[in-house]
């Protein structure tokens, strides 16, 4: 059995799987970081040693492909609030762009979404309860520019990637930190940081 996305799975579901495999021989891909769920996991040990004790192992991917050095230090701070313990998976190569950050004015965003409509697919992330607000009539993913909350975004990539008001993302989850890591890793090529405050 290949379990993808498996750090979103309650105990409930873990239990059912358990039981839909007898022989428990799985391979189970996820990252504890990128928890969004309430009822997910923040450690393998808890998902596995009720059901099989010492006979899991686990294998790190320490190597980083999609997401260039520049943004992976961005995002290894955030990592960090979510357990210091944590190590930032290395980043093959760099971009030569370095993240920015500016206060989110009235227009910005548009006229950001405009420029950078020639680099290739943009995605914008936002908080869920700005959605409506910040454009959420393009959060398909047809177009060149899509408008998406982290739920949405997660498990995508885009060349570039402006996450708007990253508190409010924080804020609007008791997994916060996590769903702001998910946002900041899915640019393969550029990062803008909008800030309300």
């Amino acid at each position: 059995m290949i379990v993808d996305e498996a750090q979103e799975l309650s105990p409930m579901a873990w239990r059912l799987l358990m039981r839909r495999c007898p022989s428990r021989s799985m391979t189970v891909v996820g990252d504890v970081a990128q928890t969004g769920d309430l009822a997910g996991t923040s450690s393998w040990g808890e998902v596995f040693e009720p059901y099989v004790g010492g006979r899991w192992r686990l294998a790190e991917l320490r190597v980083n492909y999609r997401t260039p050095a520049e943004i992976m230090a961005v995002a290894a701070e955030v990592l960090a609030k979510i357990d210091p313990t944590l190590e930032p998976p290395r980043s093959v190569r760099q971009s030569g762009v370095e993240p920015w950050t500016r206060p989110l004015e009235p227009g910005l965003l548009t006229k950001l979404m405009r420029e950078q409509e020639a680099e290739g697919k943009l995605g914008v992330i936002v908080p869920a309860g700005r959605l409506d607000e910040l454009g959420g009539e393009r959060s398909d993913l047809e177009g060149d520019v899509a408008v998406l909350t982290v739920k949405q975004a997660k498990g995508l990539e885009f060349d570039s990637v402006i996450v708007v008001d990253p508190d409010a993302i924080v804020a609007e989850s008791p997994r916060g930190q996590n769903d702001l890591y998910v946002a900041l890793t899915r640019a393969t090529q550029r990062l803008g940081i909008l800030t309300a405050g």
